[in-house]
């Protein structure tokens, strides 16, 4: 059996023993959130709940977003009917740390960092498109340096790898990376004025 076999089988194992505990979590839980759902939702609710954990596994970094598009592709007639029955399974899978939209949101943001740098808007719209709740990513924005710390950040980083006859093409490139026309100027300029100084 080779490595990535191993690592495949010792995963699955996992997640099948944390869906095991789960099952019966909702009536020897810490919480008891299933007691505020009317009896005739219940067992939508657990239904719902289980397919989450399910999904979610090992792996608490997932966003709410992910995890209701899960939900509602798996029981569109539930999701459709009952939506804030959803909305609950997910808050209470958040609210009992099962969930960690958190975990989610820096994992977004320490992807594109340093090398691979975007700007606070860029990772704001990555985050959104992960389905990340709008309070989540207003606090995660908080964490991020401002545009210009970390266009300069990038461009000492990367000022090598660039042509001195192509200053356009720098301007063009910091844009995809979602920085203002402002900043790529200032930035671009600063690489410039940097590069006489040395001459």
């Amino acid at each position: 059996m080779n490595q990535e076999e191993s690592f495949q089988k010792r995963l699955a194992k996992a997640q099948e023993i944390v869906s095991q505990l789960h099952k019966k979590f909702p009536k020897k839980g810490k919480t008891n959130q299933a007691s505020d759902v009317s009896t005739k939702h219940q067992e939508a609710y657990f239904t719902l709940r289980q397919r989450a954990i399910e999904y979610i596994g090992i792996d608490r970094g997932r966003s709410y977003g992910q995890v209701k598009r899960v939900l509602e592709n798996s029981f569109p007639e539930k999701a459709a009917s009952n939506q804030q029955l959803v909305e609950q399974v997910i808050q209470d899978l958040i609210n009992d740390q099962y969930l960690d939209e958190y975990l989610c949101g820096r994992r977004i943001i320490k992807r594109h960092s340093g090398r691979a740098q975007k700007s606070k808007e860029y990772i704001r719209q990555l985050m959104l498109r992960k389905g990340i709740s709008e309070q989540t990513i207003s606090d995660l924005i908080l964490e991020i340096a401002d545009d210009r710390t970390t266009a300069e950040a990038y461009r000492i980083i990367k000022q090598a790898e660039w042509e001195i006859s192509q200053p356009e093409k720098v301007m063009r490139h910091l844009a995809s990376r979602g920085y203002s026309a402002g900043i790529c100027r200032e930035i671009v300029r600063r690489w410039l004025d940097e590069i006489r100084t040395y001459e």
